[in-house]
């Protein structure tokens, strides 16, 4: 596939000089908000935010409601109780009033979050179109709490102007978005941050990325028990030139061939989401970072190298502040994993990161995969690997 991209794709998209229009016409702010956050596409099962259970969810396992962000918006957030958790108290969930209405803090699930001291939090930053209520996000969040069923809460929004949330996205404000939810579950759910791991999924990726950033930023720096990303892309400038259409025409191809045509390109980006200058800044600043970078090959939205120029970016950043003690000095290592790809892990004290690009997935198929899911479980603490990344 790469040989063919490089032979016979681009050089038509050259040929054809739709590239030329379609770069001029994505310099539009109006274009480019569309085209990043297709917030206004929404598919119908992820219509039924109000009745979780048509997407396979018993009565009560998640608790829709409503968190307000500094700027006065309201996001629609679902908390998902995991299934082990569920069974042991399964009657007190199913005499629960339903609804969105109400305080959260008065329902179940918020409570036995709060209260118990071995309780995990996963927040799930979703990608582009859709709600928090899509068919496969919901297998999703069923997959990732799997691991230990009764310890992995799963909390997850739709950002502002996606589905009931009020508003409409930007970079601030779905960083606002990000920030309010995050803020609602270490203060609110009081949820220490070495038992909440952000993990997102294409734009939900840069999402992730900039509040991980801003909380490691503050004058006492708050890190997570790790950031999972998957499908990411270094900034906005660079997705765009990347994408293809319908996964197969990367119509803006010929403009990521040309280094000065895509600086400038970048440029015009109202939204930039840089993504790999932030992870570089948290790694400088966060001598515990402990990060996953996960990918496909075959992804046609958005390809791999994306992730390759990011994990490439953090080493060399690791390279220029290595540790001071020589035991903790930085070492990679790679794992073949046959037809499930390839991981590389990069170590340097106490900071991991990992890069996992699979043979096989695609940009959406790939969030079903075992390895996030273990992923996960390592960030937590709950598997006997320990946390590789």
């Amino acid at each position: 596939m790469p040989n063919l991209y490089s032979s016979i794709i681009i050089p038509i998209a050259f040929v054809s000089g739709i590239w030329i229009p379609a770069t001029l016409l994505c310099c539009l702010p109006w274009v480019q908000k569309q085209m990043l956050y297709l917030h206004w596409v929404t598919f119908w099962p992820g219509k039924w935010l109000d009745e979780p259970e048509r997407a396979g969810f018993l009565k009560n396992q998640v608790t829709p409601f409503r968190i307000p962000t500094k700027d006065g918006e309201r996001l629609f957030a679902w908390l998902i109780a995991p299934l082990g958790l569920y069974s042991r108290y399964a009657d007190k969930f199913l005499e629960e009033k339903s609804g969105v209405d109400g305080d959260v803090e008065e329902k179940l699930s918020f409570k036995l979050l709060r209260e118990d001291p071995e309780s995990r939090l996963l927040i799930y930053f979703h990608g582009n179109t859709g709600t928090v209520a899509q068919e496969r996000r919901c297998e999703e969040y069923r997959m990732y709490a799997s691991g230990a069923s009764d310890k992995i809460f799963v909390l997850t929004f739709d950002y502002r102007g996606f589905g009931k949330s009020t508003g409409t996205p930007s970079e601030p404000g779905l960083l606002n978005d990000a920030e309010a939810v995050v803020d609602w579950a270490l203060n609110v759910a009081n949820i220490p941050p070495d038992r909440i791991v952000l993990l997102g999924h294409s734009l939900g990726t840069a999402v992730a990325t900039g509040v991980a950033h801003h909380y490691s930023s503050l004058d006492s720096p708050i890190s997570f028990a790790g950031l999972i990303l998957c499908a990411a892309f270094t900034n906005s400038g660079s997705a765009f030139s990347s994408y293809s259409i319908a996964d197969v025409f990367p119509v803006l191809a010929p403009v990521k061939t040309i280094p000065a045509l895509q600086k400038w390109f970048n440029g015009r980006m109202k939204d930039p989401w840089e993504t790999s200058d932030r992870l570089v800044s948290i790694m400088r600043q966060s001598s515990a970072l402990q990060l996953v970078l996960v990918h496909a090959e075959d992804d046609g939205t958005m390809p791999w190298n994306q992730t390759e120029q990011i994990f490439n970016a953090i080493i060399r950043a690791g390279k220029e502040n290595p540790p001071n003690d020589d035991e903790a000095a930085e070492k990679l290592r790679t794992i073949e994993l046959g037809e499930a790809g390839r991981q590389d892990i990069w170590r340097s004290g106490m900071m991991s990161v990992s890069k996992l690009v699979a043979k096989h997935g695609g940009h959406n198929t790939m969030m079903k995969w075992s390895p996030i899911s273990l992923a996960v479980l390592e960030c937590f603490g709950l598997s006997s690997v320990g946390p590789r990344a």
